[in-house]
Order: C-alpha cells, then structure tokens, then sequence
C-alpha cells in the first residue's frame, strides 16, 4: 500500500490488512522515504511495527536497529530474515528499524564501479573527502537522523529505549556505534560477523582512505580499537555471532582481535563460533531469534 503520513514522511509500501488508512499499521512491516537533512538525498528506511503499536504523545515502544552490509539497501534483512526476526520482535512488543547503507536516489550521489565502496557501502561514517563528504553522512544519519524522527513523529526510541546490531559492514557499524555514543543512547549491542578491526583489512582500509582520507583517520571508527580503549566496561555483554565456514573469517572480519582487545580492557563480549555457518543471511535467519531476545532483555 502507498499512504502519505500526516507528517515528515511517506510510507513507500508494507503488508497491511487494510490499505484505506492514512496511518502506519501495527503488526506490519513498512518502507518509509523522507528527505534527509545528514544526506541531502531522499531515504527509505524499514520498519516493522508490533501489534501493541501506538503512536501516542505518552506511548514509547522499543526499537531495534538492524545495520546491513556491503551491496546491501533497506530491504535485504527484511526479505531474508524478517520473518523470524519480526515473530520474534512481537512477542516483546519492539519495533525493528532498517535503515540503507548509504545515500542514494539522486544522480548527484557519487559511485564507483565496486561492491564495497560507493552506493551501498556508507561504512557508517560521515566522509571528510571529496567527492563523498556532501551525500555520505551515514553516522550522523543513523545516530542522530533517523532516530530523532522516529522519536518525534511516531513515539518509536525515545529517551534511549532502543539498541543495534548489524551483519558484517552493518556490525561494524553496530559496534562503532554503540561504543561511541553509550548506554545512554543505546542499551545493547550486537553484531552477526562483523567487520572487527577494520583498519587492519582490505575493506576497511579502502573505505577510510577513501571517504576520511587516511586510514588513520578511522581509527575511531574501529571497534577493536575502541574496545582496547575502554578503561571500564562499557556495557555488560555484548553479543556476536560469527560462522567459522565465513569465507571473509581470516582476511576481513578478524574477530580474534576483537576478543583479545576485550581481554585487555575487561569488556565481556560473547563470541559464538557457528559451525559451518558463512557469511549469507541464511546465517543471520538462524540466529536472529537469538539476537532479539537479547535486545529484548535490555530494553524490558
């Protein structure tokens, strides 16, 4: 169904029982487009809603954000996950919210001819570089953005009640976000393979020199680093689950450096080696259930 809110956004389409109201339906799953402000582009985000919905000045419902990975827009984790992780999400009541990966819609934004680095590859940061610095302000987007309009116009997130977690590009920028802006701003973190140490691996290392300039410039944007830097425990765990089938293991994810930087500092993270897992959302699917309860328990 395509229906205009009554406020800064268009719902796009969603599954709905009834396609004549002009409000989001509860129990649904939407795309929502808006123009963004961090962007300079139209963007779309998913949304699904629980049944116990309301859009009401006193209401707040819990959120999960779920970061997607390189190739990867709104729609991936949806169409390949979504159905165990919004059966999941309604028995507690919480909202998922499915942002892109990066601007795009408008001919200005700036591409190249690869999978990891341009359209569909934001890497989560706001570029310093030209020409990516105007369009590319996928941090700000997703910490600031998104979950400002969320909170104001639909009663989704407020006063920090929501948490993140991502799949390999998209954990990385769970992680990196979650260990830069707090338990204030997000009660739990977790990721499915992330990109762990991204300054040291070929992804990494090609989208901070691309959009920052330099791959020192990324160091705060790296979650191995973070960690180490912790002089307390940040948060009480934090949940991740890796395929040892991952054909990215070794040369890209390196979650070995992730656990040794969480030995050092004390920050207990929970790495759960998956036999014979790889790096597909078939891989999510099965463990997503997991993934929500736990975010479930932080936002109780």
């Amino acid at each position: 169904c395509f229906r205009l809110n009554c406020k800064r956004h268009v719902v796009e389409e969603g599954y709905s029982p009834s396609s004549s109201a002009s409000t989001l339906d509860n129990g649904c799953y939407h795309r929502i487009s808006h123009q963004s402000s961090s962007t300079s582009t139209k963007m779309i985000f998913g949304l699904f809603l629980p049944s116990c919905y309301k859009n009401e000045g006193s209401s707040n419902t819990p959120a999960m954000f779920f970061l997607s990975g390189l190739t990867c827009d709104d729609t991936n984790f949806a169409m390949k996950a979504g159905s165990r992780a919004f059966d999941a999400a309604e028995k507690h009541g919480m909202a998922i919210v499915m942002p892109d990966t990066s601007p795009r819609h408008d001919d200005s934004v700036p591409n190249v001819d690869s999978y990891d680095f341009g359209i569909g590859a934001g890497f989560y940061v706001n570029a310093t570089s030209e020409p990516y610095s105007e369009h590319y302000k996928m941090y700000d987007y997703v910490t600031k953005e998104l979950p400002s309009l969320l909170e104001n116009d639909l009663n989704i997130g407020k006063d920090g009640l929501k948490s993140i977690s991502g799949h390999s590009m998209g954990g990385h920028g769970a992680l990196t976000i979650a260990l830069r802006e707090g338990k204030d701003s997000w009660k739990s973190v977790s990721a499915f393979a992330p990109i762990a140490n991204p300054v040291d691996c070929p992804w990494g290392k090609k989208a901070f020199e691309g959009y920052l300039g330099s791959v020192d410039a990324g160091k705060v944007h790296d979650a191995t680093l973070l960690v180490a830097s912790l002089q307390a425990p940040m948060y009480d765990e934090i949940l991740i689950d890796q395929g040892t089938a991952d054909n990215f293991l070794e040369e890209q994810l390196k979650p070995e450096a992730l656990a040794a930087a969480a030995k050092k500092s004390g920050q207990n993270i929970t790495i759960n080696m998956r036999n014979g897992f790889d790096h597909s959302y078939y891989f999510i699917a099965r463990f997503i259930e997991n993934h929500v309860n736990f975010h479930a328990k932080h936002l109780a």
